[in-house]
C-alpha cells in the first residue's frame, strides 16, 4: 500500500531531477534549483542524498549562475568525449527515437499532460522529460486522479534499466555539479526499487 508521506517525498525528487537535467530549467530557473537543494540538504530519506545535496548547493553558490549552464551543455548538450546522452532510446537501443520514445508517448496518450515545446525541445524519452512526466504521475496519484499503476509502469519499463548507467556516468564525470546529481540519482532509483518492488535490471 502506498505512503502519502512517502509519495511527497518522491513528487520532490522527481521534480528536483527534472530542474536538474531540463536545459530550459538549467538556465532560467536556478533560484527554484537551489531552494529545493537547501530542504534536500537538510531532510532526506538518506545521508549520501543530504551530502551530495549540499556538495551541489556549495557548488553553485561559489561559482557563478554561469558555470551551471556551460557544465549542463559541456556535459549534455556538446558530443565529445565527457558527452552523456539522456536519451532512453539510446541506452535501449544505441539510438535516438526508438523503442523508449513509443514507449513514453504509449504512457504519456494515457494522461492529460502533453509535452510543451515552448520550454522543452527534446524528444519524449529525454530523461529531463521523463522525470517530469514521473513527477506529474505521482502527483496525481496523490490527488487521486490517476492509477498508481503507470508511474510504476513508466519507472518499470523506461527508467529501471538505464538509470544506473546514467548515475554511473555522471559520477565518474568528476564535474562540480552533476557527479553529485548522479548520486542522488543512483540513490533514488534503489530507492524506487524497494518502494515500488521492482527488481533491479540490466538492459537488453
Amino acid at each position: 500500500m502506498r505512503n502519502q508521506e512517502i509519495d511527497r517525498a518522491r513528487l520532490f525528487i522527481y521534480n528536483l531531477l527534472s530542474l536538474l537535467l531540463v536545459e530550459n530549467h538549467v538556465k532560467n530557473e536556478l533560484p527554484e534549483i537551489k531552494e529545493n537543494l537547501k530542504l534536500l540538504s537538510i531532510n532526506s530519506f538518506d545521508d549520501d542524498v543530504i551530502e551530495a545535496a549540499a556538495s551541489i548547493l556549495q557548488n553553485l553558490e561559489s561559482g557563478s549562475d554561469d558555470e551551471f549552464y556551460v557544465e549542463y551543455q559541456e556535459l549534455f548538450l556538446v558530443p565529445f568525449s565527457s558527452f552523456i546522452s539522456l536519451s532512453a532510446s539510446y541506452y535501449y537501443e544505441q539510438r535516438e527515437g526508438g523503442a523508449m520514445l513509443l514507449k513514453v508517448r504509449d504512457i504519456l496518450a494515457k494522461t492529460k499532460i502533453r509535452k510543451d515545446e515552448a520550454h522543452f525541445s527534446a524528444p519524449e524519452d529525454h530523461f529531463g522529460f521523463i522525470f517530469t512526466l514521473a513527477a506529474y504521475l505521482v502527483e496525481q496519484e496523490i490527488k487521486g486522479e490517476l492509477d498508481a499503476a503507470l508511474q510504476k509502469e513508466l519507472f518499470e519499463a523506461v527508467i529501471n534499466p538505464f538509470c544506473d548507467e546514467i548515475a554511473y556516468k555522471m559520477m565518474s564525470s568528476d564535474t562540480k555539479i552533476y557527479s553529485y546529481v548522479g548520486a542522488i540519482l543512483g540513490n533514488f532509483c534503489n530507492f524506487e526499487r524497494s518502494y515500488l518492488d521492482i527488481a533491479k535490471i540490466k538492459a537488453a
